[in-house]
């Protein structure tokens, strides 16, 4: 299955650059990563689902790595992680913002980054002020926000300025 979602994702980046987002079809993407329709539907709903799935699989893989590097600076979020990941793929950022994917690719991961957020908050016990779930969603919310506004800026920061200025606030 890895290798099937590797070549369905690669195949979704090349037409998006080649074609844009909103003419690719399923049939486009079965041909191009040389997949069955019915393997396709096994585990995705459409494009739309495939584009949210594999985001989501990418914040969830940048949350495990900042877990098994033992995370020594107490981060909540792999912000650093996050903007450089979406730096290298500027590109494709811009392809996807004409068919307004990517906002809905930031409110998936909104809510797949509160969750996280969350149980690096439990650890470190309730700060009386909030319920932790109604701060890792502030937090979450506020960290896809810092990330529209650096991409709307042309990045003036660097990745590790923006993980210390989220951190920070």
């Amino acid at each position: 299955m890895r290798r099937t979602d590797q070549a369905l994702v690669q195949a979704l980046v090349s037409l998006v650059f080649e074609k844009g987002y909103d003419a690719i079809t399923i049939q486009d993407l079965l041909d191009r990563a040389d997949v069955g329709r019915s393997t396709f539907y096994a585990h995705y709903r459409g494009k739309d689902d495939l584009l949210l799935t594999s985001f989501r699989r990418l914040l969830d893989h940048l949350d495990r790595m900042l877990d098994r590097d033992g995370n020594p600076g107490g981060r909540i979020a792999p912000v650093q992680e996050l903007f450089a990941h979406v730096a290298s793929a500027r590109r494709f950022e811009r392809a996807l913002s004409r068919s307004h994917m990517v906002e809905r690719q930031f409110h998936a991961g909104i809510q797949q980054l509160s969750g996280s957020i969350a149980r690096r908050l439990a650890i470190g016990g309730p700060d009386g002020t909030f319920p932790i779930p109604v701060r890792a969603q502030a937090l979450a919310g506020g960290l896809f926000a810092m990330l529209r506004w650096w991409l709307d800026g042309d990045m003036p920061y660097s990745p590790e300025e923006m993980d210390r200025m989220f951190h920070a606030l």
